[in-house]
């Protein structure tokens, strides 16, 4: 039987072995090049922070608004320029990067009453809020302070009324708060409808103040030198209109007659109390 047995190689042994220990000496990489690579790597990414997050490049100069009609645009961005400020953290508050959005638009939804508002950044200096406001209907004025309001009450800025608005005086319990006034939309809306139908139908009442009280289901009209004339919101303006203008042709005809009375309850059906 015959067996088959391969020959050696004649490896010397100092010499192969030193070709296998550099074939894997040199397979793997030198320490000292990842040192250099990371270190590089480090001053880049540092570089590149101190750029986005330090240097001027991108910290905010101005800050632009929509023109507004009931309140200053200068409060408004002032009001941003306050929160932003105020924001704590190690990197300036004023860089673009980290001016947040979200929190600038729930600063401005909680002072002021906007019907639609974005906040975009016009890189690499700019902030800008256009928005819509929110439409005022009447006027409220209560201890000596004056507000425009919706008819929800929602105050949507507070100050000088423009002319031939509606102004419902307050002679009752405080209602106005910080962005509201605290009133049934009912009492407004009835208000304002009552004002329109009154300049429209009844002639020669043109000095009269609008007031509301504690009494409920009731709108008040003072006339000057005259009586105050009570409403029922529950009831129809129109109906309540007609007894107004038969009283004041029948019982009542005489000027100075109407003008003496305390007051012309109008509140109750086809009734009319006065005194």
């Amino acid at each position: 039987m015959k067996v088959y047995k391969p020959a050696k190689k004649n490896i010397h042994p100092y010499i192969g072995q030193s070709r296998i220990n550099k074939r894997y000496t040199q397979s793997r990489p030198s320490f000292t090049k990842l040192y250099w690579l990371g270190g590089i790597l480090i001053i880049i990414a540092g570089a590149l922070g101190w750029w986005l997050l330090l240097s001027p490049t991108f910290r905010l100069t101005e800050i632009t608004a929509s023109p507004a009609k009931n309140f200053s645009t200068d409060d408004l961005t002032n009001l941003v320029w306050e929160k932003i400020r105020a924001e704590s953290g190690i990197f300036p508050k004023d860089n673009l990067w980290l001016v947040d959005t979200k929190v600038i638009t729930q600063t401005i939804n909680e002072r002021y009453y906007l019907d639609k508002l974005k906040i975009s950044k016009s890189w690499p200096h700019k902030l800008n809020i256009t928005f819509e406001e929110k439409n005022y209907a009447l006027a409220w004025g209560e201890n000596n302070n004056y507000y425009l309001i919706n008819y929800q009450g929602d105050i949507i800025s507070q100050g000088a009324i423009p002319p031939n608005l509606l102004i419902i005086y307050n002679r009752g319990a405080a209602k106005a708060g910080e962005r509201r006034i605290d009133i049934e939309e009912k009492y407004l809306s009835f208000a304002d409808n009552l004002n329109k139908a009154f300049a429209e139908k009844i002639k020669g009442l043109n000095d009269r103040q609008f007031f509301l009280d504690d009494e409920i289901n009731t709108v008040k009209i003072q006339i000057t030198n005259g009586p105050v004339l009570k409403f029922n919101t529950e009831d129809s303006i129109d109906k309540q209109l007609v007894k107004l203008e038969t009283i004041r042709k029948q019982e009542l005809s005489d000027g100075r007659l109407f003008n003496s009375q305390q007051y012309l309850d109008l509140r109750y059906g086809d009734r009319i109390f006065y005194q």
